[in-house]
């Protein structure tokens, strides 16, 4: 079963008026409630498959929910693997994958070609900070549970319909080396090579919607890849419960895709409406309550870990909220 959130309010969709960008930030964990980097600037708890299968950033203006490991508890092979978003910082930019570089990318997967996180300064301008986080993505096409690299957003009401604005991504080094460089038996890019990112957007009725950017190309005898902060326009993506991500490369080896299907991530921006929720009369009758967990099931008692509680009233009318159990 893929794990997608049920639309539990679509009543509330009758006339979206969208409000402003809201901005991911990276400096409000709620889950985990703090972020700790060890000796590599990789996130220390990057493999607990048990408390961290989603993580969670957010404020009063709502809260951003990304896959770590979609799979669910377990499955991080007892602490080899991982995918989905991982916390990073320090901006490590080394070529790992080079003899006698003293260390191998399974170890050192926490740089980013920008340098350090995404910063936005007061008149618009993009620079990267090594002392502040940011997100090392890496896709997986072997998760059963659904694709590897989701973004959801809930917003202070616990409405789940929004429209993505954009991010910023820029290369992971491990990716950006080996379409320079070549490895694992695939060599360097040459004329018409690229390697892509794809977001798609899922909306209420499951349909997608999907946009792509290029990380890397070699074009007219020349390589260009990113690596700086670059803007990622999602808009078109439209209304959406969730967006993921994926990519691909034309270079392939014996096991599949040979580039590393890894890239970086910050300031993930959506728009919300400015009321998702009425206020509820406290004549109102309440009909029912059910609870729904990050799997999109549900029950008539809370799940452990995330709920979110939908009320539904004698008049038709439901309202929603997000517990914690």
């Amino acid at each position: 079963m893929k794990k997608i959130f049920t639309l539990v309010s679509s009543a509330l969709m009758a006339s979206a008026v969208w409000a402003g960008v809201i901005t991911l930030d990276m400096n409000s964990p709620i889950n985990p409630a703090s972020l700790e980097f060890n000796q590599y600037g990789v996130w220390t708890q990057c493999y607990n498959d048990v408390d961290y299968t989603w993580l969670e950033f957010g404020d009063n203006h709502g809260e951003f929910l990304l896959s770590h490991l979609i799979d669910g508890e377990g499955a991080s092979w007892g602490g080899y693997y991982w995918d989905g978003f991982c916390p990073a910082i320090g901006g490590d930019i080394t070529d790992y994958g080079q003899p006698g570089a003293g260390g191998t990318w399974t170890v050192n997967y926490g740089g980013c070609m920008a340098g350090g996180g995404c910063v936005i300064d007061a008149d618009g301008s993009v620079s990267a900070d090594p002392d502040q986080p940011y997100f090392v993505a890496y896709y997986s096409d072997w998760a059963m549970e659904g694709p590897s690299n989701q973004v959801r957003f809930m917003d202070k009401d616990g409405y789940m319909i929004f429209k993505p604005a954009g991010v910023y991504v820029s290369n992971h080094p491990w990716a950006y080396y080996h379409c320079l460089n070549g490895d694992y038996g695939s060599t360097p890019f040459e004329e018409g090579d690229y390697f892509e990112l794809t977001a798609v957007g899922v909306s209420a009725d499951r349909t997608e919607t999907s946009v792509s950017m290029k990380l890397a190309e070699f074009v007219n005898g020349e390589f260009h890849a990113v690596t700086d902060w670059t803007y990622f326009d999602l808009s078109s993506l439209g209304e959406v419960e969730s967006v993921y991500f994926t990519m691909t490369s034309t270079k392939f080896n014996a096991y599949g895709v040979a580039t590393p299907l890894y890239f970086c991530m910050d300031k993930f921006q959506v728009k919300v409406q400015p009321t998702s929720v009425e206020s509820i009369d406290a004549d109102k009758q309440v009909a029912g309550v059910k609870y729904v967990n990050l799997s999109g099931m549900t029950s008539n008692t809370p799940f452990d870990g995330l709920n979110i509680v939908v009320t539904s009233y004698t008049d038709g009318t439901t309202a929603t909220t997000k517990v914690m159990k």
